[in-house]
């Protein structure tokens, strides 16, 4: 049975009641379904730590997969112009350092990387919007995770160009901050109307955020109850309008529909 889910937005201006809802279409059992999922015409490419399992949207069944050494913590996927985009850091480790992998979808092959190093924090996303990339940097308040004198509040979403020269930045707004706490944002995309629908580490919830007229704080205009407990998202390359998640504790893949 589909499940739907409403909410009621909420805006700083006043409350609004607006038809929002994520719905449920199919869920898959994956046991490596613990960080992220991404998708394009026939299959799912279902994302855990190290390896990238491929599986047929039919019925979920197994195609191929990659797992050789090299990788720590690959956290989020999106496929664009037939390759397959990971963003990956050294997450629980001190100092972050983080890159982000590049894999032929069709070939399962790793097929290029671009190292950030020791810079921003720990790469959780990325995707593209008119042109450029856009990758989150998070920074968490876990015993053990956390960098000295750096918290929560240090996440941010930084814009680069094609060679990957960065240009602006944006941190998170300080309620978004306490919401998210002791974790970040762990998931990311860029919707047709340039704004980004964004995930927790495991909250069954959707933030939408939009970029501020002027100064350097992401507005959160509101949050969409989902399905979909957190981790990497994605949009399906085929239908914009499907947007694929996981819930790593129960090890599935979840297929929804946005409808706004």
């Amino acid at each position: 049975m589909k499940k739907i889910i409403l909410t009621i937005a909420t805006i700083a201006l006043g409350t609004i009641a607006v038809a929002q809802s994520n719905t449920e279409l199919k869920r898959y059992q994956a046991p490596e379904a613990r960080q992220a999922v991404a998708a394009d015409q026939d299959h799912f490419y279902v994302v855990d730590n190290a390896q990238i399992v491929k599986r047929q949207k039919t019925d979920g069944a197994e195609v191929s997969r990659w797992n050789e050494e090299g990788l720590h913590h690959m956290n989020s996927a999106v496929i664009k112009d037939g390759k397959l985009y990971c963003a990956h850091s050294n997450y629980p480790e001190i100092p972050m350092h983080s890159s982000i992998e590049i894999f032929d979808p069709k070939t399962m092959q790793h097929i290029d990387s671009h190292s950030f190093g020791i810079e921003n924090g720990s790469c959780t996303w990325i995707d593209f919007h008119e042109g450029h990339y856009y990758v989150m940097f998070a920074h968490y308040a876990n015993e053990g995770k956390m960098q000295t004198n750096r918290d929560v509040s240090w996440t941010q979403l930084v814009k680069y160009d094609t060679e990957w020269r960065r240009l602006e930045g944006w941190v998170l707004p300080q309620a978004l901050v306490e919401r998210v706490t002791p974790y970040s944002i762990s998931g990311g995309i860029f919707m047709e109307n340039g704004k980004i629908l964004a995930t927790h580490h495991h909250h069954e919830e959707l933030y939408i955020l939009s970029f501020p007229k002027m100064g350097s704080e992401l507005v959160w205009e509101k949050t969409i109850p989902s399905p979909i407990r957190g981790q990497g998202i994605a949009f399906d390359e085929s239908d914009p309008t499907i947007l694929w998640g996981i819930n790593k504790k129960t090890r599935e893949v979840i297929k929804t529909k946005i409808n706004w």
